[in-house]
């Protein structure tokens, strides 16, 4: 069989005998909302929380913070949000929380919502600092959300595998936050409870949840996203039982259950924009480990067009013959409080390290980066027939393989 898999704008092939693929995880979409904006108007009039006419005031300036193009369009709802804004008499800027992303540019804003005309957080600029964490994470976001009297957050609600889910808190942090605070609070992915698709216990989502509630989220309007993008349902509401409500759907949308772990998981992001660069494509790699047998191997597809991303390739960890060695150093310093800034978040070397030493696997990534793959401890392909026949000349040529599609929000457990 011909299993075809996304990669940038267009897709890499490979072909399999048939009795060699367990399965291909390609979760189907729920019927999706049909008006998008009828969805959002019966969402707002039965908030989970104060509704948004008590929230918000006539002649209250609002901060309408929402997602670069790193994630789904959230146009359908946001000029309906922002019509119900005007309704109100309150004016309003639209702020892209950018996290640690680099700018869109005018272009690409104007295809993504319609208008260039926004504000863009910038994480290395000045800041409004509000105190830190328990976690020991600084509270330190953008001034473009501080001198307003309301701030609404639209996004959406899908699987992420450092928070539980993406949405509501996640806009403030790492949305509009300083690139210090998103550095310290990725670093917590180096403690116990943090998970893709759980909230309880995982302390990067309740780090990033302290920080909402200091700076102060007035009212979350999120879309639960199908795997095709559409959208299931509208949450809108408080910060925290909305967005709660939203994961225990998306929960049921997203979680599949792998019947038996393959010698070789072929994985992708998703295709662009969601593997646009490596802080995105990697994501994949987290249900894939779920997915693939000890000592087996993991193909990663990531085109990765503008290169490494937000963060740039930890190379003491990724070029070293003993990473656990660094990551147990950077767990002693996260405990110290001793987390130096200059040091990127290191999720992408922690995951490829968590395939190759952790798990005793082969990681073997289809990317742009091949360059600088080639003097890390994984290995390069330049396409996914070529990656494939370097697994099986380790494994065997009747090696079995599950193909895993659009990986960065499948919980497979």
């Amino acid at each position: 069989m011909e299993l075809r898999l996304a990669y940038g704008r267009t897709e890499q092939s490979v072909e399999v005998a048939d009795e060699r693929v367990l399965e291909e995880i390609r979760l189907p979409s729920p019927e999706g909302v049909e008006d998008v904006a009828a969805a959002l108007a019966e969402a707002m009039d039965s908030p989970i929380g104060p509704p948004l006419d008590e929230v918000v005031r006539s002649g209250d300036s609002v901060a309408l913070m929402t997602v670069d193009f790193t994630r789904p369009n959230p146009s359908p709802m946001l000029w309906p949000l922002i019509e119900r804004i005007e309704s109100i008499g309150a004016s309003w800027e639209i702020v892209i929380g950018l996290g640690n992303h680099r700018p869109m540019t005018a272009a690409e804003l104007d295809g993504f919502i319609g208008t260039h005309d926004v504000l863009q957080s910038d994480s290395r600029g000045k800041q409004w600092r509000l105190g830190e964490t328990s976690h020991g994470t600084p509270i330190e976001v953008s001034p473009l959300i501080r001198d307003v009297d309301r701030r609404i957050v639209c996004g959406f609600i899908e699987p992420s595998y450092i928070a539980g889910f993406s949405g509501g808190r996640k806009m403030i942090l790492p949305g509009v936050s300083s690139y210090e605070a998103i550095t310290h609070n990725h670093f917590l992915i180096l403690t116990q409870g943090r998970k893709l698709g759980v909230l309880d216990g995982n302390p990067v989502h309740q780090d990033m949840t302290e920080a909402a509630l200091a700076v102060g989220v007035d009212f979350i309007c999120d879309a639960v996203v199908n795997p095709d993008d559409s959208y299931a349902r509208i949450v809108c509401g408080d910060l925290v039982e909305a967005h709660r409500q939203g994961a225990v759907l998306s929960r049921q949308i997203y979680e599949h259950r792998v019947r038996q772990r393959a010698d070789i998981v072929i994985c992708t992001s998703g295709g662009w924009p969601y593997d646009i660069d490596m802080v995105q494509a990697k994501k994949t790699l987290v249900p894939a480990l779920e997915c693939v047998r000890e000592g087996g191997a993991i193909i990663l597809l990531g085109e990765c067009e503008d290169g490494w991303g937000g963060e740039e390739p930890f190379r003491r960890l990724l070029e070293s013959e003993d990473p656990q060695a660094i990551i147990a150093e950077m767990r002693r310093r996260l405990a110290d409080g001793d987390v130096e800034w200059h040091w990127a978040p290191c999720s992408t070397g922690f995951l490829f390290s968590s395939v190759v030493h952790d798990l005793g696997a082969q990681l073997i990534v289809v990317s742009e980066l091949s360059e600088d793959i080639e003097p890390t401890f994984a290995d390069a392909a330049p396409d996914l027939p070529t990656a494939l026949a370097m697994a099986e000349e380790r494994l065997g040529p009747a090696s079995s393989v599950i193909a895993l599609h659009d990986g960065r929000r499948v919980i497979c457990r």
